[in-house]
């Protein structure tokens, strides 16, 4: 159960936004020292058109990976993700919940379902990659090392893997494992479409395999980076901007300002922003339309702080930071360590979309109330659903 502490509050009372790492430990959002210094060299070759690559079939959805990758459809009607319920091992269900089977004992990041075989990171032995069969048969490990953003295609596996200097570096290998290739180096793979890599993490570019050339798209520190048909989509960690530009680098637009954990896909951006209600400000999830700018809130974050068993503990996040005084005194005592325990709280993370359907790794009250647990994942396409 996640305590909520004086100085994590601290954070909240300016509703500082955040992202995980790989271990999805909640961290402050990238910065530069957090992403390869190395720039990509500014050139200006004619980049392969990508609507004339063959057409392939994906394991990914979106920015499903830039968001960790913890659920992933399944083109055989399954869900496949990382348990909430039984120490984060990779299981499937239907979209509903129902016919849950555990898939493999390892705890999956990253994860890309194509042709029978899910794809995946093993955290436990530092995020190689491991492929296993959808019915959990002859589960393999394809390469060792610390991999990342791992984009699986009918043309191959493309990630980034770290040196013993602790670079990144990004990789093609056949969807067995072998033939592993560098691509490019001392740079982060941002996103796979149509024969092409997007490139970062302190500048956006994009490299045609085939032809070999590069090319800078934006002179910013990327992240959440998805691209389809109508464009390019990324979040410009620098400007606290998410824009889109057309796929040969040109017509660069905002398409909205502030917000975080963006995932866009398929016409949709999914991302955390910031309301209000009787209680102060809260966050909330949001759906905006890129089409006709419409944007649906999706879940809306509790800001009071409840017990162990879910009961609310009257006290809101507003109190505790303008109005402290009128706190009951015994819940203001600090433990052994100098901190003060208020009582648990609600986080909200990701949009992770499968099809029609959208699902939320969370801490959720409600969760508790069902299951006794303060983190699930939850099912949010039709009200809000405590899912695993």
């Amino acid at each position: 159960m996640k305590k909520v502490l004086i100085l994590v509050l601290a954070i909240s009372l300016v509703l500082s936004l955040v992202a995980c790492n790989k271990n999805n430990e909640i961290i402050n959002t990238p910065s530069e020292d957090d992403i390869p210094t190395n720039p990509i060299e500014s050139t200006s070759p004619t980049v392969t058109n990508p609507l004339l690559f063959p057409v392939e079939r994906l394991g990914f959805m979106g920015g499903n990976i830039g968001a960790d990758g913890l659920v992933c459809g399944g083109d055989d009607g399954y869900i496949y993700y990382r348990s909430e319920n039984d120490d984060w091992k990779l299981y499937k269900a239907k979209p509903d919940g129902s016919e849950k089977v555990k898939v493999s004992d390892r705890m999956p990041s990253n994860i890309n379902v194509l042709d029978g075989w899910v794809y995946f990171l093993d955290y436990q032995e530092g995020f190689p990659i491991f492929r296993v069969r959808t019915n959990g048969a002859d589960e393999t490990k394809l390469t060792d090392g610390c991999c990342n953003n791992l984009y699986v295609a009918e043309s191959g596996l493309y990630f980034d893997m770290r040196d013993e200097k602790n670079e990144s570096h990004i990789y093609r290998a056949d969807l067995d494992g072998g033939n592993m290739t560098l691509l490019f180096p001392e740079a982060s793979l941002m996103n796979y479409f149509k024969g092409m890599i997007y490139l970062g993490a302190t500048q956006l570019g994009v490299y045609d395999i085939e032809t070999g050339t590069e090319k800078v798209l934006a002179e910013t520190a990327v992240h959440n980076v998805s691209v389809d048909d109508s464009g390019i989509y990324y979040w410009a960690v620098d400007k606290g901007e998410f824009r889109c530009m057309n796929l040969d680098g040109s017509n660069d637009r905002l398409i909205l300002s502030g917000g975080n954990f963006f995932n866009y896909c398929n016409g949709n951006l999914y991302y955390m922003g910031i309301s209000e209600n009787e209680n102060g400000p809260c966050h909330v999830i949001n759906r905006l339309n890129i089409v006709t700018n419409e944007t649906v809130t999706l879940l809306e974050e509790a800001n009071e702080f409840f017990n162990i068993h879910g009961e609310w503990v009257g006290v809101t996040f507003k109190q505790f930071f303008e109005h402290p005084e009128t706190i009951d005194p015994d819940l203001m005592k600090p433990n052994a360590q100098g901190e003060v325990e208020i009582g648990e709280s609600e986080s909200i993370y990701y949009v992770f979309v499968s099809s029609e359907n959208l699902y939320m790794r969370c801490s959720l009250r409600e969760s508790i109330l069902q299951t006794g647990k303060l983190d699930c994942i939850a099912r949010l396409d039709n009200g809000i659903t405590i899912w695993d």
